[in-house]
């Protein structure tokens, strides 16, 4: 028997969702901007910027798909929910910036080697990514303040949820819109670079260097979204937090094991085996394990799941 607390429906106040649209919003118009200002200029990081901040643009619509499929409730063809949808694509999104975002970016700054192209309208590239840095700016304010919520609630640092967040979306926002600043700012140095040197070594070194940078973040995110997919478990200070808590409970005088893995963002199945107090009857145990289960999911609501085993 379980209790099982409903996923929370999707609505605009939903955290994760107001980083993805803040980011979308800015990365359309910034791919847009980047895009001309590419063509104009003939800078390669530049171009570089530009596929990289497409492939962001379509990582946010994988990310908004992930959010609406994940909050779907259970049925009987997913009788634990859905929540493995927002990991699975969240790593098509990782995959994207890998290939689109990194690995382009890291040829295209080879072939400036090789074949480098002349600087032209060099303010325009300059003006287009000083408005990119700041709207990249903006949404990863968004994120952050997401973030740092998230991680006040769970009593950890901003660091430590980076790693450990079982929301793949909102850290994968945060991830772009810092990749998004850092690659401007190389974009910009080297645009100036190229503008002062009459050389487009810079301007190459740069693509390469965004495009590195991207392909350590989206393995980074793959190597994540594959860990929580594959049944991850919660931390272990949870681990221990739950074991106090069940042992506090009334009838229960032994934890045997507990199991503890993600369901999805904000929801835990937990497993125990318990020895429960021998002088209980079959009735006056069940009763016990009612009654745990009830408050437990009740004062905890990311236990989704909570089976108790009763064992000699």
């Amino acid at each position: 028997m379980s209790v099982k607390t409903p996923p929370r429906p999707l609505d605009s106040e939903d955290p994760s969702l107001r980083s993805v649209l803040a980011a979308l919003a800015a990365n359309s118009l910034i791919a847009a901007a980047k895009g001309i200002a590419a063509a104009l200029t003939g800078s390669s990081a530049l171009l570089a910027e530009t596929l990289h901040t497409v492939a962001d643009a379509g990582n946010e619509v994988f990310l908004y798909i992930a959010i609406r499929r994940s909050a779907r409730d259970p049925d009987p063809t997913h009788p634990f929910g859905y929540g493995p949808e927002r990991y699975y694509w969240a790593l098509l999104a990782a995959i994207g910036m890998f290939t689109v975002g990194g690995a382009v970016s890291i040829w295209e700054g080879v072939r400036a080697l090789v074949n480098p192209v002349p600087l032209e309208d060099f303010w325009v590239g300059v003006g287009v990514l000083l408005v990119a840095i700041a709207l990249d700016s903006a949404s990863r304010t968004v994120a952050i303040r997401t973030l740092r919520g998230q991680a006040r609630q769970r009593g950890v640092s901003v660091k430590t949820l980076l790693r450990e967040s079982p929301d793949p979306t909102v850290t994968t926002v945060y991830f772009e819109d810092t990749a998004d600043v850092l690659g401007a700012l190389l974009a910009l140095a080297a645009l100036v670079l190229h503008r002062l040197t009459g050389s487009a070594f810079p301007d190459a070194v740069a693509t390469i260097a965004i495009g590195t940078l991207l392909v350590y973040l989206a393995v980074r995110l793959i190597r994540r979204n594959r860990q929580l997919l594959t049944n991850q478990a919660v931390p272990e200070r949870y681990i221990e937090q739950m074991h106090q808590r069940l042992m506090g409970e009334a009838g229960i005088e032994e934890l045997r094991s507990l199991e503890a893995i993600y369901l999805g963002p904000g929801q835990v199945l937990v497993a125990a085996d318990v020895r429960m107090d021998p002088h209980l009857d079959a009735e006056g145990v069940a009763d016990a394990l009612m009654s745990a289960r009830a408050r437990i999911t009740h004062e905890v609501p990311v236990i989704t799941r909570l089976y108790l085993t009763p064992i000699d």
